[in-house]
């Protein structure tokens, strides 16, 4: 059975209270009057508009608190491209394992031109992606919010979270409540969501009490690539992992034999 989180506004507070602000300080920053706050706080329904302001006023994405409210997020903060879905998953060997890959990258990343969102038809969301309103479905939303798919948040899980290594399976199964989100994956999770740890406790309702093991020291700058490479085309990551693929040939000799990619025709 999966525990239910609390409604959006007990979120609210929690969020509010781990900043030290109060009412006054919500409504002053979202520029809204103090009621609208309060009810919502009392258990209203937020309004989409009162979403988009309350994010600034919490520190987080606009598109995240959409997620945290269990509302669709609007076309206009999704990842750009759907069909890039997932592709982001390439990118998490060499930003583990390549020496400077991850600034560099991350520059790469940033540079690229902002193309027109592709004309795709939207694509039902199938049902092994509708997860129940437990932590683990909102870690999972989360995630998919930056266009990452089970084995790519495997991928990063392990590599720059530093947790154990994790089959796609098993971080699907965490998003709908028949694996454990531990404090220890919590963590981990944090890592490359671009979310403080604290808040996703707070929102989780997971005590993160006790030791973590580290995780990996560019773990920061991974988070903020994977979240600006959300304005991308699927063609455009194809470019990004191209230029990783050359900075594996170009540091070959910075890496250990077994990292060295032996494909033919490259030195």
């Amino acid at each position: 059975m999966v525990e239910t989180l609390p409604a959006f506004g007990v979120q609210l507070m929690r969020l509010a209270e781990l900043r030290d602000v109060d009412v006054k300080f919500l409504a002053g920053r979202a520029a809204v009057p103090e009621p609208v706050i309060t009810a919502v706080l009392d258990g209203d329904e937020p309004d989409p508009s009162l979403l988009r302001r309350l994010a600034p006023a919490l520190g987080l994405h606009a598109s995240d608190v959409f997620v945290i409210a269990g509302q669709r997020v609007p076309d206009d903060l999704a990842p750009l491209d759907p069909a890039a879905a997932g592709d982001p998953g390439w990118l998490a060997w060499p930003l583990t394992h390549l020496p400077r890959a991850v600034p560099e990258l991350h520059r790469f990343v940033r540079s690229m031109p902002q193309l027109p969102r592709p004309q795709r038809p939207a694509a039902p969301t199938p049902p092994y992606l509708r997860y129940p309103n437990g932590a683990g479905g909102l870690i999972l939303r989360l995630l998919h919010n930056r266009n990452l798919s089970w084995l790519a948040s495997a991928k990063y899980l392990y590599g720059i979270g530093r947790r154990d290594i994790l089959s796609a399976s098993t971080i699907g199964a965490i998003g709908h409540g028949r694996m454990p989100l531990t404090s220890h994956l919590l963590t981990g999770f944090a890592a490359f969501l671009d979310i403080p740890s604290r808040d996703l406790s707070a929102l989780t309702g997971i005590d993160l009490t006790g030791d973590h093991p580290p995780t990996h020291p560019d773990a920061a700058e991974v988070a903020r690539l994977i979240w600006n490479a959300r304005r991308l085309t699927t063609d455009q990551l194809q470019q990004v992992h191209d230029r990783a693929h050359s900075i594996r040939h170009e540091r070959a000799d910075e890496l250990r034999p077994k990292h060295r990619c032996s494909c033919p025709g490259r030195p």
